[in-house]
């Protein structure tokens, strides 16, 4: 009952996490009703997503992977030194926010302006999040990413109330309520920033953060900084229309990372689980996942233009044909889910860097190549090509890492004997 409650609680925060996110660019779009201004906010949540991400490889997965199972003391002593380092990423990253806008200026060197000063406080909810997953305490993460949904559009609807619908002050009124939002986190975990020593959290956690570190930014983190390049390649339009349709896609984005925000602390806590029940449970998770991710796709792509119209007004005319590339990649994506989770499970952060490392270079070369030829549209096939290719190499790297753990365990527990009959030293 107690790991159901968790799990329960693990996916009604990222519903209501995905759910927001999905509501604020719709209602911006709507409330700017350009595609220009709608790609400047869609650029501002992209540079959003890379900070974030580049926190939970230094922070949020180092502390789900070796702290879920310490006492609450040591517990809330790796949260104050890890969520320091939260902090100075958020910091650099509104810098590097200051910099580009200065430097780009126009609509998106509004949102950039007004992301910055707000970057450190929503990376910080998010590290929140993370820290309350790694305790088993998910009904904290949802609780502060409720807060941060009711502030959210309680500033959102009210600035467009008052006519202030210009690309700047929308993506203000976002970072703000994750402000409270984090405030309200730390105070939870009763774990003040301990801006001061997050030298230390890193050079604990050296051996996995830069493994970690760069499969986000050369893997994961390549399909944004992809998304990003659109804009200089493409347009900025086109940039709104593959957010639009991720937006879309947002549902299954929620499955897969509950998935792996409930699973990766469960598994790192049943580190004796042989590799026929880990095989068994990839596979299942893997199956579940494409079926599910099957279906919504087709529901999408037979969703009348009117409703998208509705929903992305003058966005949508460039989104509707990313719809299908875009679902085919999200199908691939599930299907591979249960190898991501059964390897960050065993803790195996260099396996996923070396799949991410090759990863990283094809995505972003195919993605210059298909949106130079075709814009959004081949941005998406780029996108949706590379994850099939790579899918294979997941599954296989998981079952075979699965057998060598069991074998290493084995060798470990029994010793070989040498041929007189005593164990070897």
């Amino acid at each position: 009952m107690s790991l159901a409650r968790r799990a329960g609680w693990n996916v009604i925060d990222q519903v209501m996490s995905a759910l927001s996110n999905m509501l604020l660019m719709v209602f911006v779009a709507q409330a700017l009703n350009d595609a220009s201004g709608f790609g400047a906010f869609s650029m501002a949540f992209v540079v959003y997503g890379v900070a974030v991400a580049v926190a939970k490889a230094m922070v949020g997965q180092p502390l789900q992977m070796r702290h879920s199972a310490d006492s609450p003391d040591a517990f809330r002593s790796a949260v104050r030194t890890s969520q320091g380092t939260a902090a100075w990423i958020g910091v650099v990253g509104g810098l590097i926010c200051v910099a580009v806008a200065a430097y780009v200026g126009g609509p998106v060197g509004a949102a950039f302006f007004a992301l910055a000063p707000c970057l450190p406080a929503l990376v910080l909810q998010d590290s929140c999040r993370m820290a309350f997953f790694a305790a088993g305490r998910a009904e904290h993460a949802a609780l502060i990413d409720f807060i941060r949904m009711v502030l959210q559009f309680g500033l959102l609807f009210g600035a467009i109330a008052l006519g202030w619908t210009s690309v700047g002050v929308l993506t203000l009124t976002w970072g703000i309520a994750g402000l409270v939002s984090a405030a309200v986190g730390l105070y939870l975990l009763r774990a003040a920033p301990g801006l001061l020593s997050s030298g230390a959290w890193i050079r604990e956690q050296k051996d996995i953060t830069g493994y970690l570190i760069a499969e986000y930014i050369l893997g994961l983190g390549a399909a944004q900084f992809g998304i990003l390049m659109i804009a200089p390649l493409a347009s900025a339009a086109d940039v709104g229309a593959i957010r639009a349709v991720q937006t879309l896609l947002g549902p299954l984005n929620v499955l897969g990372t509950a998935a792996l925000a409930f699973a990766v602390p469960e598994l790192s806590r049943r580190a004796q689980m042989r590799a026929p029940a880990r095989i068994k449970a990839m596979l299942a998770v893997s199956a579940a996942m494409g079926l599910v991710s099957s279906a919504y796709v087709v529901t999408l792509i037979l969703l009348p233009d009117p409703v998208g119209q509705w929903l992305f007004r003058d966005s949508w005319q460039g989104a509707a044909p990313v719809l299908l590339p875009m679902g085919l990649n999200s199908i691939a994506s599930s299907l591979g889910l249960g190898a991501a989770v059964t390897l960050y499970g065993m803790g195996l952060a260099r396996k996923t860097f070396h799949l991410n490392i090759l990863r990283a270079p094809v995505l972003l070369g195919l993605m210059a190549v298909g949106t130079i030829q075709m814009g959004a549209v081949g941005a998406a096939l780029a996108l949706a090509v590379v994850e099939a290719l790579f899918l294979p190499f997941w599954l296989v790297t998981a079952i075979r890492s699965s057998r060598r753990h069991d074998r290493e365990r084995d060798e470990a527990a029994h010793p070989a004997a040498d041929p007189v009959g005593e164990p070897r030293s």
